[in-house]
């Protein structure tokens, strides 16, 4: 059960922090088009590389460790590079555990690309507030996706 959860968190952690370094590059790139716009000197562009080191250094480890722990149990460098950790069942109450919550993750996602498309409507008027919004909204995909699988899964365990 530690293991679900503390998976969850782990995948959660992940795209929040590779969204907030989505933003830092976005920041960079909105004033790399300002100096394509007006070529006068100077040109300046300043990055925040908070987001984008606390990605690497968390996720690089937790993904080397798993790609790790996935060789020594698949014999497959492909299988343990492709297969989460979410989907490794040891018997097949585990397996029909792990397709009730993929059904549910599915079924979530059909509700919630709508919503997302809806919300999207919203950019152009609050462009000027939020201009990473795109980003934020469409990173909210797979969260909801992340968080529907594993709360049917715990659910069901």
């Amino acid at each position: 059960m530690k293991k679900i959860f503390l998976s969850a968190i782990l995948n959660i952690i992940a795209v929040i922090l590779f969204g907030w370094a989505l933003v830092a590059l976005y920041g960079a790139q909105m004033q790399f088009a300002d100096i394509m716009n007006d070529p006068e000197p100077p040109w300046e562009i300043s990055v925040n590389l908070l987001p984008l080191l606390l990605f690497f250094v968390i996720c690089t480890p937790v993904s080397v460790y798993l790609f790790v722990k996935g060789k020594r149990k698949h014999k497959s460098m492909w299988k343990a590079f492709m297969l989460p950790t979410e989907f490794e069942e040891s018997d097949e109450r585990e397996q029909l555990i792990t397709a009730k919550a993929c059904r549910s993750a599915y079924i979530t996602m059909w509700f919630t690309a709508p919503i997302v498309a809806g919300l999207l409507i919203v950019y152009p008027i609050i462009q000027d507030i939020i201009p990473y919004y795109p980003i934020i909204i469409l990173l909210l995909l797979p969260v909801v996706q992340m968080i529907s699988y594993f709360y049917s899964l715990h659910k069901n365990l």
